[in-house]
């Protein structure tokens, strides 16, 4: 046999004259195989240093072992946060994860799920993306193509959409962090707020947007329309919403953001114009990463439960790849964590 060729289970089987089958159970452990054969496919495969097809092998059982994650990015912490707690506790049941970047374009959703769907993959995740968008409803290939996917692979999504698309789903509960925190921007004596970043065609940006607004009201945190400025989401754009945001004749007392990464991008801006943070204007992140503890003021923040979610993902997978009946949707509840940039009140 030339070993500068990789050996295949046929060139075993063809020196050890016995069936690839043969080889195989051998290999495995599971079937019969008589010793003189067993022993002397043992010292081929020692001889040869082989090693089996993984892929193949479990194919051949009807299970890869592997599960597809498909997130929109992995600049922000977010989502690489939630996926490191997902991978570790699939990696402690055995399963390999491939994370995939979709860039929140259908085109390269679809065609992502279609290369997943040909890997056969035992399940897929997504989080984030087409699915977060307003019109995703509208986007008609890329959710038929979830919904033929789900038909064959089992389909989790981290998105409260999940059960109209007749999957299963973790999310984010958002407006039981809005209300802790606007109630606590209340206690601290603000009576105007307002809101920066994010974009209303996205589904959750809008949603924390309109609970920002609900809890404001019910507490008593007067809103303007001139107090919102919509913005992408990382710390340059929070900085240009924020020079918008001076251009007011008057400010709110406090800017809830519509994640930490804004935030900061707008505290900064908000010193570099002599503003003192909290005293002259607070405010208010959200999900929590590290960039929120190691700004300074440290940044008040909806704190998102990562481990939580990533754990609840995981576990709803495996329980999806062995086919068990579980919950659909799975709400995650999010704590607030009071920092320096909410501790004072302008008066």
């Amino acid at each position: 046999m030339d070993n500068e060729k990789k050996t295949t289970i046929y060139d075993i089987a063809k020196e050890a004259g016995v069936s690839a089958s043969q080889v195989s159970r051998a290999i495995s452990g599971k079937g019969y195989v008589s010793e003189t054969s067993r022993a002397k496919i043992n010292e081929l495969v020692e001889k040869y240093n082989y090693r089996p097809n993984a892929v193949a092998r479990n194919l051949q059982r009807g299970q890869s072992n592997t599960v597809g994650f498909l997130i929109p990015h992995i600049y922000q912490e977010y989502f690489p946060m939630v996926y490191s707690v997902f991978e570790r506790e699939m990696t402690e049941r055995g399963y390999v994860t491939i994370v995939f970047n979709g860039k929140s374009t259908p085109q390269d959703e679809v065609r992502i799920l279609h290369l997943l769907e040909e890997l056969r993959v035992d399940a897929v995740v997504i989080i984030g993306g087409s699915l977060d968008y307003a019109d995703w409803n509208k986007r008609t290939e890329y959710i038929r193509t979830i919904q033929d996917l789900s038909k064959n692979i089992p389909c989790i999504l981290g998105n409260e959409r999940a059960g109209t698309l007749s999957c299963s789903g973790v999310f984010v509960n958002i407006d039981k962090g809005a209300e802790e925190l606007v109630k606590h921007l209340a206690e601290k004596g603000h009576k105007t707020m307002g809101i920066l970043g994010g974009f209303q065609s996205v589904h959750p940006s809008y949603r924390l947007q309109e609970s920002f607004k609900k809890f404001g009201k019910k507490y008593g945190l007067e809103f303007r329309p001139e107090w919102q400025v919509f913005s992408s989401y990382n710390s340059h754009d929070g900085a240009e919403a924020m020079r918008e945001m001076l251009t007011r004749k008057e400010l709110p007392t406090a800017i809830c953001c519509i994640n930490d990464e804004i935030a900061v991008g707008a505290m900064g801006v908000a010193m570099d114009r002599g503003m003192k943070i909290p005293d002259d204007i607070a405010f208010t992140g959200f999900d929590g990463v590290d960039l929120s503890r190691e700004f300074r003021p440290q940044l008040t923040t909806i704190q998102m439960d990562f481990e939580t979610m990533g754990r609840k993902l995981a576990e709803m997978t495996f329980r999806s790849i062995n086919g068990e009946k579980q919950v659909t949707d799975i709400a995650v509840e999010p704590s607030v964590i009071f920092r320096r940039s909410t501790e004072g009140c302008k008066k």
